[in-house]
């Protein structure tokens, strides 16, 4: 009879930490500064020995995590801002869907990044790193976009967060990394954090200006003067600001706001933005709805995720229901 070897305690106890494997943290230059070594060091604390790499520019992260998973690993960490994120996404998921369905994207914004901020995950490296270790997933839908290229070519994208379109679509763009107070994580003064977001703000009232629109939402549609939209599968946006409050990464819809008016009206209301309190309003259209399509009068920013798109509307958005798993 062959003898069965029982794997050993210690052997069980790092399974139970790692199911996906040992995380591989991929970090943007500013997150490398600092942020990325204090959050090795929390994960060595636990045991936990991590490879790590940093993007320079942000947009060598996709080629980062195509090598990663080619080498066998599984647990892909983004440490740093939403356009880390975005990178990574591209070549986790694209628009048919999954390309590595047992992948799992780990968020350690630690003050920078929108998106981890929906799943309450923590800005502070030690708190982070426990999120890293254990079994426990989020299955969260993805934006899918769809718009026309300067070319007239029909392009289709994916985004994590939010897709948006006029004032806010500047804002993201220009937006620095969100910033808290100055700590143990290694985050930007709050003072700094403000005034990089004011920075963002005035460009972009300067960049952008409203324009006859036609919004189409499920079971309904509307002719409106348009300053923006955020077409929302996260909660946050613009650098912290809860702009989309009843979004659910995992209920198969976008949480839309449509802005009306001008774009001095929703910076106006960056108080309110910042804290969600901005709906209801009558200058405020909210859908929660699977599919979206705009068409602009004049050219309006198409921003996925914090990234300038080539080109923009006509644009439409919908959902790929539950195709990333998320670390929480």
């Amino acid at each position: 009879m062959n003898a069965v070897t029982a794997p050993l305690p210690s052997q069980l106890q790092r399974e139970a930490r790692l199911p996906f494997g040992p995380p591989f943290l991929i970090a943007d230059p500013a997150a490398a500064r600092r942020d990325l070594t204090l959050l090795r060091r929390a994960l060595a604390a636990a045991g936990v020995v991590a490879e790590a790499a940093v993007a320079r520019p942000v947009g060598q992260a996709g080629a980062i995590a195509a090598r990663a998973l080619e080498d066998g690993h599984r647990l892909l960490v983004a440490v740093g801002s939403d356009r880390l994120v975005h990178a990574v996404l591209r070549v986790l998921v694209d628009p048919a869907g999954p390309r590595w369905p047992d992948a799992v994207l780990g968020l350690a914004g630690l003050g920078r990044q929108d998106l981890s901020a929906t799943f309450g995950l923590p800005d502070d490296p030690a708190k982070a790193a426990r999120h890293l270790l254990g079994p426990n997933l989020f299955q969260s839908d993805v934006g899918r976009a769809r718009w026309r290229g300067p070319d007239g070519t029909t392009r289709v994208g994916v985004f994590a967060n939010t897709a948006e379109l006029g004032y806010p679509a500047e804002v993201s763009a220009r937006a620095p990394a969100a910033g808290g107070a100055l700590g143990t994580g290694g985050m930007i003064p709050q003072w700094a954090g403000r005034a990089g977001r004011l920075a963002a703000a005035l460009g972009g009232l300067a960049a952008t200006r409203s324009s006859p629109a036609r919004l189409e939402v499920d079971h309904t549609a509307v002719d409106l003067r348009l300053a923006g939209l955020v077409a929302a599968n996260g909660q946050f946006s613009m650098g912290r600001m809860k702009v989309a409050p009843r979004a659910l990464p995992d209920d198969g819809r976008l949480s839309v706001m449509a802005f009306q008016g001008e774009p001095l009206g929703i910076y106006a209301r960056s108080k309110d933005l910042y804290y969600g309190l901005h709906v209801p309003h009558p200058s405020v259209r909210e859908y929660q709805s699977r599919r979206v399509s705009v068409d602009t009068a004049e050219p309006m920013a198409l921003v996925l995720d914090g990234c300038r798109a080539a080109g923009g509307p006509p644009v439409s958005f919908d959902v790929l229901e539950q195709v990333l798993r998320v670390k929480i």
